[in-house]
């Protein structure tokens, strides 16, 4: 904003001078002296400086809000950072959370998860938190930060426990770092894992300290009374696994391309049930390799696709077997995979998946689409459709983004493909666009057209048709069949029907 407002003295000082200095000729020294139309010229420079300091001022105002708003746009949310400090008792976990950067006197809405009990909000000088209202929900940061405490009930003394979403979150606001410090003193015989890259571990006689410090929100966190020992991977993973088991090293050489891969934990473990939280990943030590590998990279693309639903479930298991190398598990995403392969070259879908790989922002359908659209310069909605539609399977085609206009009246629920060099119609659609009766028969296999006096009998099967009465062979179908519905080309449309199609650049007219 310095550099504009450089900008605007420098225009109010030129504007200055003009109304000042030389109107229309006139020396400054004279100006008073002069008058137009009855009215002193020094009147009309003020007025006419007035004027310009208004608009340059509206100007500026509708500047500022234009910028204000782009700004707004890029992050709405706040960027913060928390501090998380356990402390292991007998029959519970002490949760002490100072989240930091919040804007003082602005008022925040916190949520707090079922679990949490005991809570409060409190000062660094132990007071309760303030709040501007009635809410017991909002309130005020102290220098600006919130700090938290609750506690976590804990069942069994010594049994595992696995903690996923168990800290208090702050509406609107981003949480750029996490670092957890646990302090233990009941449960030192077992081992402290979390969804984060161990910082910091110092056994003392009476006390164990741990700190992991990851990005993002707090991380899942994981107990279990045995203890464990780490291997580093290469790939932003860490095994924990019991000493006396095998000592298998898993190396994945296609997580390499996997571009900005998570940090994760792996667990293997008998002593709790299979889990995925953030960051951390709970399994058997005894899953076989191609599992694991599919946890692995589904754990990658789960966070591409922030957090999936269940519809689009096979959207993750495409992105998983082809980077895994693995079967779909889904007869969808079989479905696409297969489609897919089809269509595109093994350089198209390397580069295809490359571009999902390398995408900072979260991948949606729609942005698959548009990958495609980059690659190929066809519009397609392969994935949008499959998304969306309540028909288990659509098949992958180009569209003309064209708009279809028949007998000159815009058609705005046809759309013509692509296949291969040819451009496709709807068949039943443009036809009756252009006065044609036609007639779908109860066996689905026979087409009737009719206008005028002049019929027409299609099979959809058969490379043959009937035009009044008399049968006509072909060398091809001149109907395609793209899942149930049928196409026919620019050259069959003219031969049998005599119609008239112009492809413009922005329109196909068709007409008779």
């Amino acid at each position: 904003m310095c550099v504009k407002c450089d900008r605007m003295k420098q225009i109010l000082l030129i504007c200055f001078k003009f109304c000042v200095t030389d109107v229309e000729g006139f020396d400054i020294v004279n100006v008073k002296d002069i008058k137009v139309r009855g009215i002193p010229m020094w009147r009309t420079a003020s007025l006419l400086f007035v004027a310009l300091i208004t608009a340059i001022g509206a100007m500026l105002s509708m500047q500022w809000k234009a910028y204000s708003k782009q700004e707004s746009q890029i992050d709405p949310a706040e960027t913060v950072t928390q501090e998380l400090t356990v402390q292991s008792s007998e029959k519970d976990l002490l949760i002490s959370q100072r989240i930091s950067g919040l804007t003082k006197e602005k008022e925040y809405k916190v949520i707090i998860p079922n679990e949490l009990f005991q809570w409060t909000c409190v000062k660094d000088n132990g007071d309760l938190c303030d709040s501007k209202d009635e809410n017991p929900q909002t309130f005020l940061p102290d220098q600006n930060s919130l700090v938290f405490q609750y506690t976590i009930p804990i069942q069994k003394e010594d049994a595992s426990f696995f903690l996923n979403e168990w800290t208090t979150k702050i509406s609107e606001v981003k949480v750029r770092t996490t670092d957890i410090e646990i302090i233990d003193t009941f449960r030192r015989k077992g081992t402290w894992i979390a969804g984060a890259p161990l910082m910091g571990l110092k056994e003392m006689d009476l006390i164990d300290y741990y700190l992991f410090t990851g990005m993002g929100d707090a991380p899942s966190l994981f107990w279990q009374p045995k203890a464990l020992y780490k291997s580093q991977d290469s790939h932003q993973i860490a095994f924990y696994k019991d000493k006396l088991g095998k000592n298998n090293e898993f190396q994945f050489e296609d997580l390499k391309n996997l571009t900005g891969f998570p940090y994760l934990s792996v667990v293997f473990t008998n002593q709790s049930g299979e889990k995925t939280g953030r960051g951390l990943m709970i399994t058997s030590p005894i899953i076989k390799k191609e599992d694991l590998k599919r946890k692995l990279v589904g754990q990658y693309y789960e966070t591409k696709l922030k957090g999936i639903p269940n519809k689009e479930k096979w959207l993750l298991d495409v992105l998983t077997s082809y980077t895994a190398k693995l079967e779909p598990e889904t007869e969808k995403g079989k479905f696409i995979l297969k489609e897919l392969n089809m269509k595109l070259s093994k350089e198209e879908m390397k580069h295809l998946f490359n571009q999902v790989n390398n995408e900072s922002a979260e991948i949606t359908a729609a942005k698959l689409d548009g990958f495609i659209y980059e690659m190929k310069g066809h519009h397609t909605r392969f994935f949008t459709l499959n998304n969306s539609k309540s028909v288990p399977f659509i098949p992958f085609y180009y569209y003309d983004p064209r708009s279809i206009i028949i007998n000159e009246k815009e058609k705005s629920d046809v759309e013509a493909i692509i296949k291969g060099n040819l451009i496709l119609y709807p068949f039943i659609d443009t036809l009756k666009g252009l006065g044609f009766e036609v007639t779908m028969l109860p066996d689905h296999e026979t087409i009737l057209v009719f206008k005028d006096n002049n019929s027409y009998r299609f099979y959809l099967n058969r490379n043959i048709f009937i035009y009044n009465e008399e049968d006509y062979g072909l060398l091809e179908n001149p109907l395609t069949n793209l899942n149930g519905e049928y196409y026919i080309s620019k050259q069959w449309l003219q031969q049998l029907f005599k119609v008239s199609i112009d492809e413009g650049a922005e329109d196909i007219r068709i007409s008779i």
